[in-house]
């Protein structure tokens, strides 16, 4: 599966396409283009996405965010599909004034990717390219 960089950003960000589900009320929502950041711990879900699909929120939490600062947030437990595959039981970071989804290792960690930046494509790879390349 292969998805073009998103060029709204500047540099060129790289994206992929995720559904999100709450096994609470089987619901899915989505797809949307969720940004593919390595340097994030957790997944940043917008509020709005999780109140759609009637998530639960399991605990309250803290995040140091990209200043050093802590703050409180709220979690919540949801599955995350990219394709047919799910990742279950996430836990996401509800953002109450965000936009996008922010992926993060969390998810990320689970995943055989290829960021080709001068192609600005974004590539989940298959099982047969993920052997070879673990076997040189």
């Amino acid at each position: 599966m292969k998805l073009a960089y998103n060029t709204s950003h500047f540099p060129p960000i790289p994206v992929l396409r995720i559904r999100l589900y709450s096994s609470v009320t089987d619901q899915f929502v989505g797809p949307f283009q969720a940004v593919v950041d390595s340097g994030s711990d957790a997944t940043l879900v917008p509020l709005t996405h999780l109140q759609a699909i009637g998530a639960e929120e399991t605990a309250p939490g803290w995040m140091i965010g990209i200043t050093g600062h802590r703050q409180p947030v709220s979690l919540y437990f949801i599955d995350v599909y990219l394709g047919e595959q799910a990742f279950p039981g996430i836990r996401v970071i509800a953002d109450k004034t965000a936009q996008e989804i922010i992926l993060g290792r969390d998810v990320l960690n689970k995943l055989p990717l290829f960021l080709d930046g001068p192609q600005q494509e974004t590539t989940l790879l298959d099982d047969t390219i993920v052997k070879r390349l673990r076997s040189r």
